[in-house]
């Protein structure tokens, strides 16, 4: 059995992103690696806004849980990490058949045509990567 690492951020594209990997992972009988990269703290504008690992951990669950993961038989662990989303995302991958992300998240250039964290992966991943727009 295969893993399939699939990021998410909350955002309507990594659901997107969650769907598409829930899809390929049954299809292939692989295993489903969600994970929701977090920073601590991160800096905004010109206060520190602390983010902590459950409140992201629920996050992913809640996209989990509108794509209908737990129904759909994929195998799938969700995983918190601290640290910055595009080199997390890669060296998690490093052994997986395929990272899965949005083609952008939550972040602050969400008028990109493609987003940072993206952008990362598909410049540094040793595993294939699907990057996945929005439907139109």
């Amino acid at each position: 059995m295969g893993s399939i690492v699939v990021g998410v951020d909350g955002s309507e594209n990594s659901r997107h992103a969650l769907e598409w990997a829930m899809g390929e992972a049954k299809l292939r009988n692989a295993r489903l690696l969600v994970v929701s990269c977090w920073e601590f703290p991160t800096l905004v504008a010109t206060e520190i806004v602390w983010t902590v690992a459950p409140d992201v951990v629920a996050t992913a669950e809640r996209l989990a849980q509108e794509v209908n993961l737990d129904a759909s038989g994929v195998q799938y662990t969700i995983m918190a990490p601290e640290g910055r989303p595009g080199g997390d995302l890669v060296r998690i991958a490093e052994l997986a058949d395929m990272l899965v992300v949005g083609s952008r998240g939550s972040g602050s250039s969400s008028e990109l045509l493609l987003g940072s964290v993206a952008n990362y992966c598909a410049h540094y991943s040793r595993c294939p990567v699907v990057i996945i727009h929005p439907p139109t």
